[in-house]
């Protein structure tokens, strides 16, 4: 308890009270009680969350969540609990908190070596590549601690990579400290000042006789049509390199894969929880067998079902035929972290069938077909019902996809508008 509530007090600082901010009982005894039962019958993740409790968790949530009727803090302390489950599908959502909350930062911060670094920005006196060491004073490690709780993400890289997007965890005014000593200050209320600025990157020339199709999102049908069109122009070439970085999913685009796949592929296999049903069945047993838990065979097989959250169905991943009127050509993808869901459907065939070579850094690693509830008051829930596992069995959720050639692109290059990852694709499709 003591600990939510040092997040919510480091988050709330700084806040004024927006219009609407009180929630009536009801409501939040609603929105709570529909929460608890939805991720204790739908969510399939426990295992990412070894040490997560539900019925403890919940009980230490109400009592930040109903100590008064204060939304914004009852939105943190939601958020802190799905934020616990520590999965990347799974997440609490008020539009009433992003409207009143939410103003952008006009800036970026990513986590390299170096430390953390702007990678754009809108907000005078920050620049792309400036590394920003504290918030007002705070070491920015202790700041982001103190609201990595709150936080959706299947590994901490994923959490630390959008930390500047979740713009509701950070004070309205505040001042970042960056390693060069300046100091900025940022007042989210005002808008930024000037144009937003961003490192030089390369034009992305391929070499002759290779196609080059960039993939920036999978949320619109529009988009796999886009890269359809664009595949048929260059069924010719010896090559393509598709380029997904950034892509952070939507809808799986099944009909570009099977424009690109030559070979058998097998798809993700996942797990997802069995249902009520099950709890039931060990209920009848306990009912038919009364002295059940006296014989060896009976008590082993109640003890089967005694943590009714860990029951899962493992379901194989279909394997796919092959395409006729597959593009023949070599195939390369490029890849980063911010390659997600059904981005990374796009990129498992080519992993599991060895179609096409990935160039880059390791996908997110996060999926799961959520389950959805809207309360219509503005606020909305998710909570991820499979567990994606590769088709050999290993771990996919907060792993990632690997790439079989890995390339970084460092802070250098960055400065210096160089892309070594698209280089070295390109060199390698030119072969």
């Amino acid at each position: 308890m003591r600990v939510l509530a040092l997040l919510l007090f480091a988050a709330c600082a700084g806040f004024a009270q927006a219009p609407g901010n009180r929630l009536t009982i009801e409501t939040r005894v609603w929105v709570a009680a529909k929460i608890y039962s939805s991720i204790h019958s739908n969510f399939a993740h426990f295992e990412g969350a070894p040490q997560f409790d539900l019925d403890r968790e919940y009980q230490e949530y109400l009592k930040a969540a109903f100590t008064e009727n204060d939304r914004y803090k009852f939105d943190l302390a939601t958020m802190a609990l799905f934020g616990k489950l520590r999965n990347g599908h799974s997440g609490f959502y008020d539009s009433w908190l992003t409207k009143n909350y939410g103003q952008p930062l006009a800036f970026e911060i990513l986590p390299m070596p170096e430390g953390w670094v702007a990678v754009f920005s809108g907000r005078a006196g920050l620049e792309p590549g400036d590394i920003v060491t504290s918030v007002d004073g705070t070491p920015f490690e202790e700041f982001y601690a103190a609201r990595e709780g709150m936080l959706e993400g299947s590994s901490d890289a994923t959490r630390r990579r959008t930390f500047s997007w979740r713009s509701v965890l950070w004070p309205q005014r505040f001042e970042l400290g960056l390693s060069d000593g300046r100091k900025v200050v940022i007042d989210r209320t005002m808008p930024p000042a000037g144009p937003t600025r961003v490192f030089s990157s390369p034009e992305a020339k391929p070499p002759a006789g290779v196609g080059y199709i960039r993939i920036r999102s999978s949320g619109a049908p529009a988009n796999e049509k886009q890269a359809l069109a664009e595949v048929e122009q260059l069924k010719d070439a010896r090559a393509i390199v598709f380029d997904v970085r950034g892509n952070g999913g939507g809808s799986t685009p099944s009909n570009l894969l099977d424009r690109l796949l030559d070979r058998p592929w097998r798809d993700f296999s996942f797990t997802t929880p069995l249902g009520i049903a099950h709890a039931a069945a060990q209920n009848q047993v306990r009912d038919a067998h009364p002295d059940a838990g006296n014989d060896p065979y009976y008590r082993g097989y109640l003890d089967a079902y005694e943590d009714f959250r860990g029951l899962q169905i493992l379901t194989p991943g279909p394997l796919h035929p092959p395409s006729s009127g597959a593009y023949k050509g070599k195939v390369f993808v490029v890849t980063d972290g911010f390659c997600n869901s059904a981005c990374e459907d796009f990129v498992e065939p080519f992993k599991a069938s060895g179609r096409g070579v990935l160039v880059g850094d390791t996908t997110n690693g996060s999926s799961g077909q959520p389950y959805l509830y809207d309360f219509g008051n503005g606020m909305s829930f998710r909570v991820s019902t499979k567990r994606y596992r590769m088709p050999d069995g290993t771990p996919f959720e907060g792993v990632g996809i690997r790439p079989d050639i890995p390339v970084a692109r460092t802070l250098a290059d960055w400065k210096a508008g160089r892309d070594p990852v698209l280089a070295k694709a390109f060199e390698l499709a030119a072969q």
